[in-house]
């Protein structure tokens, strides 16, 4: 073992919090295999520089490093996914929502409208996540007939959804983490709805600024759909699926000029050979016998091609079936899906869904190369090509979000009620603290379990990885700025550089610079990292902890700048179509405006 001094602790602190960002930062390797990286140095360095107290104990241990993993809040927020996965599963709001349809028929943008306004209701008490994921299909539902696009509503949605979040303890991960912070930092607890009034001063002038400026195309532009993007708008063109036969004249022949012969006047968008998936150019690609075409084509081209007897009707249509039931369709990737981490080929997405991928957005980027051999992750957007009834059957799929949503009667409303009826109690027994809000989480997964409104593999594939394990290293990092002085470090020099400044003016210029910093690191791990700061600088200004502990819940709640600041905002980037620009342009005058109404409300609440 090798002895450091503490000025050094905090030095090398400081480079290992940057360094575990900026990794985060990278896209080589998933959220889960960073953290167990960064996990592991830290073992390993605080094994071989141990930090020493008076008593000669490591206080960086490996049971310090890793006691996130029985942390309390952590357990409450993984608890709370699978509740809210429950209502998600048994689609138990969608009968609320048709009857909201039914009573204004005709005002679609007046549904959007209290539709944003009930997930801002929600977000408060269901994780935003699962709220987002239940609204996506929901509003492409609503604006089928209208002459818009989904993307003038899906970044709304989130922003949304954040802003709702930052009303209640349960209403994001952060709260609840920042929470755990003053508890065990200064033995203060946080109440269930301590900051519900200021915070929803700041959530509904959110609001107002999201439905007012997301008609303006110079704050937020409309998108065109992946599927426009790969067939290139044709008119009067339907995609299906043509087999080459077994004496096919397609056989063995290669591209010429990027076209096959005898089918020069097709578009073909993708080759399937059982179960690898090709996308052009195909050049240097010989046809096989069994080879599946996905085309866009007119029916008199089909018709033609039909008759020279080189291709037939793919083997899965029925004969009986129009070539307009052959159907494409955008689906998302679920944060919970069993698909994250598998390649669309290991899978046997084909056999499995009885459908194909024709293609893959992931953030801006719609890839159609090598698509198959492409670990999926959250978020992504899968161009589905299908008949009609299979992607019908993919609302049934808790693996995939189809970017549709029907508005017929829930299948099973018994199920779908004792799920929000189970929610429900679990949010009461903590608002009313007639349990600790644990306690009451952890009844509410096994009154799901006893009531049989998921099953045992359905509430574990719930549990999303990649949160778990970014809040392990999270509370692990917060431990190592907090234990080796660096907090106390960081607080004098911010309080340094306002000296002679009022204990607002510290405050403000505090939340502005978490406010920024949490755009481009993990919310969470800005709750965990600044929450000894916070309380540090609390101390020193002989403010109450909590009053910080607050202001730094709302300013890790204003995650508006960038599409992987906040896990909505990653899911809609897909299937809203949004470019990083996107986020920035619509973001900025939403932050402003947050620290604008923080200023002014703050100290009114806080008597600051």
């Amino acid at each position: 073992m090798f002895f450091l001094s503490d000025e050094i602790f905090i030095y090398l602190s400081l480079i290992m919090v940057v360094m575990s960002m900026i990794f985060y930062a990278l896209d080589y390797l998933s959220i889960v295999i960073k953290s167990i990286v960064i996990l592991t140095f830290l073992l390993i360095f605080f094994s071989l520089f141990p930090f020493i107290d008076n008593s000669g104990q490591n206080l960086l241990n490996p049971q310090a490093i890793l006691r996130g993993f029985s942390n309390t809040s952590l357990i409450t927020v993984l608890c709370l996914l699978i509740l809210g996965q429950g209502v998600v599963q048994t689609r138990a709001l969608d009968n609320v929502l048709s009857n909201l349809m039914r009573f204004f028929p005709d005002k679609p943008n007046l549904i959007i409208i209290l539709c944003l306004f009930f997930v801002l209701i929600l977000s408060a008490f269901i994780n935003n996540t699962p709220v987002v994921i239940i609204f996506i299909p929901i509003l492409q539902g609503i604006i089928k007939n209208m002459n818009s696009s989904l993307g003038r509503f899906l970044m709304p949605l989130s922003y949304v959804a954040i802003l709702g979040g930052m009303t209640t303890l349960i209403g994001s991960s952060t709260n609840l983490l920042v929470s755990d912070s003053l508890k065990t930092i200064s033995n203060v607890d946080l109440g269930f709805f301590d900051f519900t009034l200021a915070g929803s001063i700041i959530a509904f002038s959110g609001f107002l600024y999201v439905i007012i400026f997301s008609k303006f195309k110079i704050f937020l532009k409309d998108r065109s759909p992946t599927a426009n993007e790969l067939l290139n708008d044709r008119e009067n063109n339907f995609i299906t699926q043509v087999i080459i036969n077994e004496n096919s004249d397609l056989i063995g022949i290669s591209t010429v000029e990027g076209k096959f012969p005898g089918l020069e006047k097709i578009k073909v968008l993708m080759i399937q050979r059982g179960e690898h998936a090709e996308h052009g150019p195909f050049e240097g690609l010989i046809l096989e016998r069994g080879d599946i075409l996905v085309v866009s084509i007119s029916r008199e081209q089909l018709t033609e091609i039909l008759a020279k007897n080189i291709v037939s009707l793919e083997h899965t249509q029925k004969d009986n079936e129009s070539l307009e039931d052959q159907l494409i369709t955008e689906a998302m990737v679920t944060p919970s899906s069993s698909l994250v981490g598998n390649t669309i080929e290991n899978v046997s997405f084909r056999y499995r869904y009885n459908c194909l991928v024709i293609g893959l957005q992931r953030k801006s980027r719609i890839i159609t190369k090598q698509m198959g051999e492409l670990p999926l992750e959250p978020g992504d957007t899968l161009l589905i090509q299908g008949n009609a009834e299979v992607i019908k059957n993919l609302r049934t799929q808790s693996d995939l979000l189809p970017m549709e949503w029907a508005t017929s009667e829930i299948h099973n409303k018994e199920i779908a009620n004792k799920s929000l009826l189970i929610f429900l109690t679990v949010v009461s027994l903590g608002a009313f603290e007639i349990l600790p809000l644990v306690v009451a989480s952890l009844l509410g997964v096994v009154s799901i379990l006893f009531f049989k409104v998921l099953n045992i593999r359905q509430v574990f594939r719930s549990i999303d990885n990649n949160l778990l394990l970014l809040i392990v290293t999270s509370l692990a990092l917060g431990q190592v700025i907090q234990v080796t002085g660096t907090a106390n470090f960081l607080s004098e020099i911010l309080l340094q550089i306002l000296e002679g400044s009022s204990p607002m003016t510290v405050i403000l210029c505090f939340y502005i610079f978490v406010s920024i910093t949490t755009n481009f690191i993990s919310n969470n791990a800005c709750a965990v990292l600044f929450s000894p700061i916070a309380i540090d600088i609390a101390d020193k200004l002989s403010v109450d902890p909590k009053t910080l502990a607050i202001a730094l819940i709302f300013a890790v709640n204003t995650s508006f700048l960038t599409p992987l600041a906040y896990q909505t905002n990653l899911l809609v980037m897909g299937p809203g179509h949004y470019k990083f620009i996107d986020y920035v342009k619509f973001g900025i005058p939403l932050t402003v405006l947050c620290w604008i109404i923080f200023f002014i409300t703050f100290p009114i609440f806080y008597k600051i």
